[in-house]
């Protein structure tokens, strides 16, 4: 049962909650008086004088002598002396207070008003009444119940007001709620019980008040920082003083954040999103997906920077935005969006080249395309020697859907596979950038019995025949198999005789650098041999030219530039010099020559021929570079 205490000065409500009173938190004197005799206890209280009714404090724990069982009051209502027990607790000097005779006189005064039109309730209070005036500002207990207490507060008709509670008369009152009423006869409104066995709540007319030398009302503190403990020098977040923000009708705790994510590209309909705060103290967020309408939004107590975001079950694109306000319902919403792909389907990969079956190479290239943009393209090996795993291949170009403004499909390559004999199992797998991923399996048999066909060379530089100048040289070519090893051995006139081992790029590019050119005609070899053991064999036949030409090393700037500037120098200034067909222009005094805008590969290795005429074009002298 819940016993309602109340006074004529204001409108103070103290709620006891099942079987728990406020004396079971009295002191232990109260104990010992309950144990005396009503002889006694008049006796030990003619011994002693009650302080006089003006000085009893208005809010305390008050027994009533007269009757110690009583449960206590919490206030004096009806101004009697009283003894200090100490602890908050007091002894009224009601042994000659006639509550009858108030009772008679209230139940008059009650039929009287309601006689003249007046509205006043009476309460019965530790065997006494008191009369409630119906027509100012008073509580009323609705009801408890599920761990709220629901009450009435009537003719609260003033601006805005503040409901206050306390478990203890002596101790601390707390703001519960602040009110603006919206229907001044009746203001209903809960607070939660929260386990609280004793509830005591007043109300208090906020409008105008103001405390600790501020301009700014209370009202305002607590409506958007739930505290009193502010002064009007105080900075928001924007750097105003909260007197400017109060005087401008602004709000204070104006948030500002930016949202993150791990990624754009997710692949469960569930993603956590970061909140990274700038600014402000948020007390709500809302969440809208593919809505524009902020009116949508269902505003939630913010927890933490971490928020679980529910997409559709469609795979898309989808808006995502959040928002954030502090503790009014009409306070400043900050609002950021970010995009998400939802994407559950893992990309299709196909193998374009080689085909899966019998191949004759040891080492193969295996290029293929994905239908979507890949964040991972990985490949293992597995054959007789072993398993090779977690191999990295690449991407090598990537087409744009101008439809979707989106990649679609992107090729791939898994560089230089070794095989070995028997057969071979490639496992490829492609992860997409929502980490969906697809494993893609070929096989291959390496096997040579087929092979019966040599190495296709084909030599670029230089021809046969070919006047070089210097003493060196670097002869390039190029072969049809990028497995094939190629060998150049060069014999000059007095039969000296020397072998150089070729570089095959993975193109079938070859370069064989540093082959040694004596005077007179030397005679060279090349010889091109597959790992099936067929060889290709060419011949040349090339002479030392009596002029010789360099070339300088390109200077750091034009590494990266297409076309270059090359410079050098000739034997023979009265030569004509050409760098890939560029003409140079030969300083006659020193034979020194420069060529601009040298076109080479704008990737890659690049190559000159330098060339030198001499008289006419048929005395050639040539340096490959």
């Amino acid at each position: 049962m819940n016993k309602l205490y109340g006074t004529l000065a204001g409108a103070v409500l103290a709620l006891t909650f099942g079987s728990v009173s406020l004396a079971q938190t009295a002191s232990m004197s109260i104990q010992s008086l309950r144990s005396v005799s009503a002889g006694d206890l008049e006796v030990m209280l003619q011994a002693t004088t009650p302080l006089p009714a003006e000085s009893v404090p208005q809010g305390a724990t008050f027994w009533s002598a007269q009757n110690i069982n009583f449960p206590p009051l919490p206030s004096n209502i009806n101004n009697l002396p009283a003894w200090n027990l100490g602890g908050g607790n007091w002894l009224l000097a009601d042994q000659d207070f006639d509550y009858v005779a108030l009772e008679q006189q209230n139940a008059a005064m009650h039929m009287l008003s309601r006689a003249n039109g007046l509205e006043m309730d009476s309460q019965e209070v530790a065997g006494s009444s008191y009369m409630i005036d119906t027509n100012g500002l008073y509580l009323e207990v609705a009801g408890v119940s599920n761990g709220s207490a629901w009450f009435n507060l009537h003719n609260a008709s003033n601006q805005v007001y503040a409901i206050w509670s306390t478990t203890d008369l002596l101790a601390d009152w707390q703001v519960e709620v602040e009110l603006w009423p919206t229907n001044p006869a009746v203001l209903p409104f809960t607070v939660p019980t929260l386990e609280r066995q004793n509830l005591f709540v007043r109300a208090e007319d906020w409008t105008g008040i103001t405390e600790n030398g501020n301009t700014t009302p209370d009202w305002w503190f607590w409506e958007y920082f739930q505290t009193l403990d502010l002064l009007d020098t105080n900075l928001d977040s924007q750097d105003n003083t909260l007197l400017y923000d109060y005087t401008n009708g602004l709000d204070p705790n104006v948030i500002q954040f930016t949202l993150s994510t791990a990624s754009q590209y997710i692949n469960t309909l569930t993603v956590p999103v970061q909140i990274n705060l700038l600014t402000g103290v948020p007390s709500y967020y809302a969440v809208l997906v593919n809505d524009i309408n902020q009116a949508d939004a269902n505003w939630q107590v913010y927890t933490g920077t971490n928020i679980t975001v529910n997409l559709g079950s469609m795979d898309g694109v989808y808006t995502v935005s959040v928002g954030l306000r502090g503790l009014p319902p009409n306070a400043t919403a900050t609002w950021q969006t970010v995009q998400l792909t939802l994407n559950t389907i893992a990309p299709t990969v196909v193998i374009t080249n080689p085909a899966a079956g019998v191949v004759s190479q040891p080492m193969i290239q295996v290029q293929g395309y994905a239908n979507e943009a890949l964040s991972r393209l990985t490949f293992d090996v597995s054959n007789a020697t072993g398993i090779q795993t977690n191999r990295t291949g690449y991407i090598t170009s990537q087409y744009y859907d101008a439809n979707l403004l989106t990649f679609t499909t992107n090729y791939f390559q898994c560089y230089d596979v070794p095989l070995t004999n028997g057969l071979n199992t490639i496992s490829v797998h492609a992860t997409d950038l929502a980490g969906n991923t697809t494993t893609t399996n070929v096989n291959f048999t390496l096997d040579y019995s087929n092979a019966t066909n040599p190495p296709v060379l084909t030599v670029v530089w230089p021809q046969d025949g070919t006047a070089i100048g210097g003493s060196s040289f670097t002869l390039q070519a190029q072969v049809d198999d990028n497995t094939a090893t190629v060998t150049a051995q060069i014999v000059d006139a007095n039969g000296d005789t020397n072998t150089v081992q070729g570089l095959v790029e993975r193109s079938g590019l070859v370069w064989i650098q540093n082959l040694p050119l004596a005077a007179g005609t030397n005679t060279l070899t090349v010889t091109a041999t597959d790992a099936a053991g067929n060889t290709s064999v060419t011949n040349l036949t090339l002479v030392q030219s009596t002029v010789t030409v360099s070339m300088n090393p390109l200077s750091s700037d034009q590494q990266n530039q297409w076309p270059v500037t090359v410079t050098g120098t000739v034997s023979d200034p009265s030569c004509a010099v050409t760098v890939n067909g560029v003409p140079a222009t030969v300083n006659p005094d020193d034979g020194t020559w420069e060529a601009d805008g040298v076109l080479v590969n704008p990737t890659g290795v690049a190559s000159f021929d330098v060339e030198v005429y001499a008289g006419s074009a048929s005395s050639l002298a040539a340096s490959r570079k």
